[in-house]
């Protein structure tokens, strides 16, 4: 299986801007623990309710180490339960996230800007 350079998070609810702030900072400190740098942080509406968060990191990481970095940042217990077994039996697109056609992704975070922007999602 190859190495993951995006770690994908459902969060099925709706919070106050301030509260991304909040978790943009948790999830450089989870990372930075297991020596994987983000690059950026990317958000969007998820289909349902709530939003999914695409963050790329850096150096790429074993898909295990992925699914649990995502664990720990909040993603949906179940879908962590499912992308465990879909891992275990060696499925190679394990890590899927199921997007409205044409949502657009809005960068909330990123190396190169040095700074959190403010957007709506």
């Amino acid at each position: 299986m190859r190495n993951v350079n995006v770690l994908k998070v459902d969060k099925d609810c709706v919070v106050p801007e301030n509260w991304i702030q909040d978790y943009i900072s948790v999830v450089l400190t989870v990372c930075k623990w297991f020596g994987v740098s983000v690059i950026s942080i990317g958000a969007c509406k998820s289909r349902m309710k709530g939003l999914h968060f695409y963050i790329e990191i850096a150096p790429s990481v074993e898909p295990e180490v992925a699914n649990r970095l995502q664990w720990l940042i909040g993603d949906d217990c179940q879908r962590v339960d499912f992308n465990r077994a879909r891992i275990e039996s060696g499925l190679d697109c394990w890590n899927k996230l199921f997007e409205v056609a044409g949502r657009r992704l809005r960068t909330i975070y990123g190396t190169q800007q040095h700074s959190l922007r403010n957007t709506a999602y």
